[in-house]
């Protein structure tokens, strides 16, 4: 009589526990599943395998696991919790150290630009023109060579490729010209 009424009873428990892995009280529902086999098996074995002993047995461990599950899904879910504000505080940090970095070259640009306002005079600023000028040509200058250079070399392979063409057609002419 014991065996024929525990194997439906765990039959039963094993699609329970295979069905609640899909929740988010996984540890509950597991637990629950868990303790309800456990019960069962316990309470046939310590009373006369009657199917009220595995019933209490079951209800008794489902109770204890459910209990159990439940704490380890609350303390899953604080750890959770807990991570996502570390990581929270964390980006909020990073995007403050950005921002007091982006603060500081902006002073630091500033300062440097009234330093060069307080001792500058006109005729540096004539100077700081005058070199900028000058600065401007030479690279015009340089410009103009590079581009005048690029079209030369330009210019040098489409010449090398017409006289690789003409020597091919000038082979050609002579393999036919000597019956080949």
């Amino acid at each position: 009589m014991f065996k024929a009424t525990l194997t439906p009873l765990l039959l039963c428990t094993a699609l329970l526990f295979s069905g609640c892995t899909n929740t988010g009280n996984n540890g509950r529902n597991i637990g629950v599943a868990t303790g309800a086999i456990l019960g069962a098996v316990i309470g046939a074995q310590l009373g006369d395998g009657s199917d009220l002993n595995m019933a209490a047995g079951a209800a008794a461990g489902a109770a204890l696991g459910g209990f159990g599950g439940s704490k380890y899904d609350q303390n899953k879910e604080e750890l959770e919790a807990a991570e996502a504000q570390r990581q929270y505080e964390y980006d909020q940090e990073a995007q403050a150290q950005v921002k007091l970095e982006e603060e500081i070259q902006a002073l630091e640009a500033k300062r440097v630009r009234d330093e060069i306002a307080r001792n500058s005079t006109t005729s540096d600023v004539s100077a700081a023109e005058r070199e900028a000028a000058r600065l401007e040509a030479d690279l015009a200058v340089k410009k103009k060579a590079y581009e005048e250079s690029q079209a030369r070399a330009k210019r040098i392979q489409e010449a090398q490729a017409r006289v690789a063409k003409a020597q091919e057609e000038l082979a050609e002419i002579e393999r036919q010209a000597n019956g080949g």
